[in-house]
């Protein structure tokens, strides 16, 4: 089976790639990296405790 990919897929892989690349060229310190993931874990604490 041949994967077509439309031109939306196309923009959204050339824009991950994009992503991918510059985040690699600029990584994130570790307590950077740690507070981001704090203040995820408190964003879906907060949204699975107003359901």
């Amino acid at each position: 089976m041949e994967i077509i990919l439309n031109d939306y897929h196309k923009k959204v892989n050339a824009e991950m790639r994009k992503s991918m690349e510059y985040w690699k060229e600029h990584p994130l310190s570790r307590n950077e990296s740690l507070k981001r993931l704090r203040l995820l874990r408190e964003q879906r604490l907060a949204s699975l405790s107003n359901c």
